[in-house]
């Protein structure tokens, strides 16, 4: 955000979070979070799990400084799951790994999810009671000379994501 803030960039798009409330904010899609478990794990060959079966368990997480992070853990506390404080991720890609690793279990956004339910040692599964999810927004500083740009690329993205997500349900 300092960097869109100080203008080494135009316009971002992430997940909303309190640090966007300074800029113009365009909700573009919400993107549901998925279980991401490991092969021979207990909920293998499940196709959904209610948040509230979380209760008890221990989550692993991406490390302070990443919204992931803050978003995942709302959802989990919420449904009385734990932070497994052994160990936090870097990356996206260190936690997928670990869970491949069967060091645990862990929510992933939808986006970084294959469209297989297993692979590589992973099974995902769809989270239900509630569906945890996350807004994806365009941000870009407020006077902006580019804002009708923003709002066309904005429209763009928006009318393709409803359409990616009306045709996954099917």
């Amino acid at each position: 955000m300092a960097q869109l803030d100080s203008g080494k960039l135009d316009c971002a798009i992430l997940a909303q979070v309190k640090e966007t409330d300074p800029f113009i904010v365009v909700p573009l899609f919400e993107e549901p979070m998925k279980l991401a478990i490991y092969e021979g794990h207990s909920w293998q060959g499940r196709d959904t799990i209610e948040m509230n079966e979380l209760s008890g368990e221990k989550l692993l997480m991406l490390e302070d400084g990443h919204c992931l992070r803050d978003q995942a853990m709302g959802f989990c506390f919420q449904a009385g799951a734990k932070e497994d404080t052994h160990f936090r991720a870097t990356s996206l890609e260190t936690l997928r790994n670990m869970v491949a690793a069967g060091s645990g279990i862990t929510l992933l956004p939808d986006l970084a999810v294959p469209h297989e339910s297993c692979r590589d040692g992973i099974c995902y599964l769809n989270c239900i009671h509630p569906e945890p999810k996350r807004t994806v927004v365009l941000v870009y500083r407020p006077g902006s000379p580019l804002r009708g740009r923003y709002e066309q690329l904005a429209e763009a993205i928006y009318n393709l994501m409803s359409s990616y997500y009306s045709n996954k349900a099917r």
